[in-house]
């Protein structure tokens, strides 16, 4: 810093950088951040002042630069000296330039795909995420990113989800515990234990608090045909929605659909939530997809004249959702463990001969909470914690890469 001076007019603490430039800093703002051991404990980085505290026309008697131009010091009117370091405050201007490339780096960029992915698929070795923190790290990036890995290698028993859910996060417990152990063979009245045709569906969306990372663990697989899995980036379909559909685009977004699961087998239960089918931010920027038939409740609260409109936009998101381009078929071998965003990610199971009564078992945890994919903490070296610092939003196709 080469100089300060107090603003009246604009009630700021001018501060003109030795590279060029000034920066402006409100007065309330620099009291409220004040960096003294009395107002900021600087080992959990948390502010001591409580707002109700605060003198909001407060205004400093006197600004200088200390320590060789490191150190902005204010002194308020009660005689409280508030010290800032350069850099802290250069890390936090308030210029359109600043502001702007903040928030550049908190939006995450989610490269969209569509079956082209096929080819190359995101892949990880199951014994090298358990021991090795740069393949979690590498891991948790393609689920930010692409929202799917397949990991591979697995030991073909159960409870190998939560040896790889703990190098993380807590898994979300459900219902029906932290893990569900489905064999799959020919009965009625449980589509989830039956061999046809699941649909392109989001897991467990009558939660107010869906899953954000579902693993499926393939133990024993169908020696018949069919079986594969259908996994398709519903973000892509999203966008494509809206540019083909605008209308139907819109009405996915505001539209809240009713979604339940009644149960009597043990545990009884009856849970309802409702959700956009596609959630979009202040931006514009699809968030989170929640669609299934199977979950969908018969309740639609709408006016009678937009019901057709509504399941017509229904329909038309479902056409792209299925269409080959957008979907990847993959028949999981023994050993194999998909994972996946549930808020992004539709999948399927297609139908499939159970082949003279092999079952087809597979795992699944409810999953681990979204968050896991930006603040993550991997353990690190002794002293240095290793945290995984937030992955970036916005969209970027794969298309042609």
């Amino acid at each position: 810093m080469e100089r300060v001076s107090l603003d009246r007019t604009t009630e700021t603490v001018e501060v003109e950088w030795s590279a060029g430039g000034v920066s402006s800093y409100p007065y309330i703002w620099l009291r409220d951040n004040c960096q003294c051991e009395q107002c900021y404990q600087a080992d959990l980085d948390k502010r001591l002042v409580l707002t109700s505290e605060l003198d909001l026309d407060t205004a400093p008697v006197k600004a200088e630069v200390q320590v060789a131009g490191r150190t902005l010091l204010v002194v308020w009117p009660d005689g409280h000296r508030s010290p800032y370091d350069w850099q802290w405050l250069r890390a936090r201007c308030f210029s359109p330039q600043a502001r702007a490339d903040r928030e550049s780096r908190w939006r995450r960029k989610k490269q969209l795909w569509g079956a082209e992915l096929y080819s190359n698929l995101p892949r990880a070795d199951f014994p090298a995420l358990l021991t090795d923190d740069r393949a979690l790290y590498d891991f948790l990036y393609l689920l930010d990113t692409i929202g799917l890995v397949l990991v591979q290698n697995v030991p073909r028993h159960v409870g190998q989800f939560q040896e790889l859910a703990n190098r993380v996060a807590f898994p979300k417990m459900t219902f029906l515990g932290a893990e569900q152990m489905l064999k799959i063979k020919p009965v009625s009245g449980n589509f989830l234990q039956s061999t046809a045709p699941l649909g392109l569906h989001t897991d467990l969306a009558y939660y107010n608090y869906l899953p954000g990372v579902q693993m499926m663990h393939c133990i024993k697989q169908t020696e018949g045909e069919g079986g594969a899995s259908e996994v398709v980036d519903a973000f892509n379909a999203a966008y494509q929605l809206k540019e083909e559909n605008p209308e139907a685009f819109k009405l996915l977004t505001t539209v809240k659909v009713n979604f339940h699961r009644l149960g009597n087998a043990n545990p009884k239960h009856h849970m309802e939530e409702r959700h956009h089918i596609i959630s979009v931010s202040d931006r514009g920027e699809v968030q989170k997809i929640v669609c299934g038939k199977h979950s969908r409740d018969s309740v639609l609260d709408l006016p009678v004249d937009q019901v057709k409109p509504f399941y017509q936009a229904m329909r038309a998101f479902d056409a792209i959702l299925s269409h080959p381009k957008n979907c990847i078929r993959y028949k999981m071998k023994e050993g194999d463990m998909l994972a996946f965003d549930n808020l992004r990610i539709v999948h399927d199971r297609t139908a499939f001969s159970p082949a003279g009564g092999r079952a087809a078992p597979a795992g699944r945890v409810p999953g681990l909470g979204r968050d896991l994919l930006t603040h993550a903490r991997v353990p690190g070296r002794a002293g240095h914690p290793g945290i995984v610092r937030p992955i970036h939003e916005g969209t970027e196709s794969l298309r042609g890469h």
